[in-house]
């Protein structure tokens, strides 16, 4: 399977820029969003000025239009009081003719308040910029909140996946050192004679129990020797059962928080094209939440403290009846500190997770770690999970994360094509 094409050069359009600064906003009320655009968010500031210096153009034309217009009027009307003072009218009653005049009264407030406009960016300014957004269906405005479509999600998943298999492609992506057991195997029916080295998970009872039968016939007592044991061959499986882990703890936020988001839509998007494949993600914090993949830009960070082993439980238990190469990846960056949503501290929530990876040996999934951050503790969490062979931990910046974890994903998939 050939996931990078080599003839297209990505390059994103000033409409996937905007798209993309709107879901990286994690508040996106319009209030909120104009004052991104004053300080920050060059996309939308650049093309909002514009519309602000459009309208400004606009309200400058319209001043200078009801200035005329208030000026022909004023003069029509000093006409009239003229006339009025030569056929021998009352002052007292002109001057009341001229201050209570509605049109006069009317045109003077029009000049007064486009005089009072300035080209501060407005909420309108903003609105009609995404006004062709929400007509291509990519965004929706839920009262003053704006949310990402399931068609706007998914543009931005291609754009993303673009992005991370451009900079893949310009180097060579070789395959991780990974043990063949460390994927998803299924038992076929056939077995073959026990050799040094086959794992005991695979050990047939019913053929080895037949074997020692047969040579123990006529005996009293049946004795099982090595000769007897028969072990079932491994049919390995092309489909891949992902999971992606994703700390929502406090800790985890601005440019981390945007690559979390970055690397489930890739891998969502990449993981569509292969129909056999199942992404499953899950934000952790002292509780645990799973969420469709593309729910995430619409999701709020909850915050709070680190719950690794939940996370890592939840993944297992939610894939115990799914067959398929199963790999888990747990993006965090801060260690575990709490269990079952109680506060315990480094020393006692480490144990928990050392089950959990355990447990995840037994299940045959593979447990990838991948570590935002290097400090003390994690680095000792890493530390416990090698000595034991208990998953494999990698260090990455925000910015590289979806390059990691997509090229993982693609590497597992060459094996499992190549095992399968």
């Amino acid at each position: 399977m050939e996931y990078i094409c080599r003839r297209c050069v990505y390059k994103e359009s000033e409409r996937q820029k905007i798209l993309n600064e709107i879901a990286h906003c994690r508040d996106r009320s319009i209030q909120n969003l104009v004052s991104q655009t004053r300080y920050g968010m060059l996309g939308l500031r650049a093309r909002t000025k514009q519309y602000a210096k459009e309208r400004s153009g606009k309200q400058a034309k319209e001043q200078a239009e009801y200035r005329e217009k208030l000026k022909q009027y004023e003069e029509e009307l000093s006409y009239q009081v003229m006339e009025k003072i030569l056929e021998g009218e009352e002052v007292n009653r002109l001057v009341d003719m001229i201050t209570k005049d509605k049109v006069r009264e009317r045109l003077q407030r029009r000049v007064r308040e486009l005089m009072s406009q300035t080209q501060e960016l407005t909420e309108q300014d903003l609105l009609d910029l995404l006004q062709d957004h929400i007509e291509q269906g990519d965004i929706d405005l839920h009262g003053e909140t704006i949310k990402i479509t399931p068609r706007g999600a998914r543009k931005l998943a291609r754009n993303v996946l673009a992005r991370v298999l451009e900079k893949l492609d310009s180097k060579e992506i070789g395959p991780h050192q990974v043990e063949e057991s460390g994927y998803g195997v299924e038992f076929s029916t056939s077995s073959r004679k026990y050799e040094l080295g086959d794992e005991y998970n695979r050990i047939d009872f019913e053929a080895t129990l037949l074997n020692a039968l047969g040579r123990n016939a006529g005996q009293k007592e049946i004795s099982l020797e090595t000769e007897d044991f028969q072990v079932h061959e491994g049919v390995h499986q092309t489909k891949i059962l992902a999971g992606l882990l994703i700390d929502e703890s406090s800790s985890m936020t601005g440019d981390k928080t945007g690559a979390a988001i970055d690397t489930a839509l890739a891998l969502a998007e990449l993981i569509t094209r292969e129909p056999k494949d199942l992404l499953k993600v899950y934000l952790f914090s002292d509780r645990v939440r799973k969420i469709q993949p593309y729910d995430i830009l619409n999701t709020r960070f909850a915050g709070g403290s680190t719950d690794i082993r939940a996370a890592m439980r939840a993944f297992r238990r939610g894939t115990a009846n799914e067959k398929g190469d199963k790999q888990a990846y747990l993006v965090t960056d801060t260690e575990p500190n709490t269990q079952d949503s109680h506060y315990l501290g480094f020393e006692r929530a480490i144990v928990g997770v050392v089950q959990e990876a355990l447990a995840y040996r037994q299940a045959g999934i593979t447990l990838n770690i991948i570590m935002l951050d290097e400090t003390p503790r994690l680095k000792e969490l890493a530390s416990i999970l090698a000595k034991r062979n208990l998953g494999r931990v990698f260090y990455t910046s925000p910015q590289r994360l979806g390059e990691l974890v997509i090229e993982d994903y693609i590497t597992s998939k060459k094996k499992a094509y190549k095992r399968g």
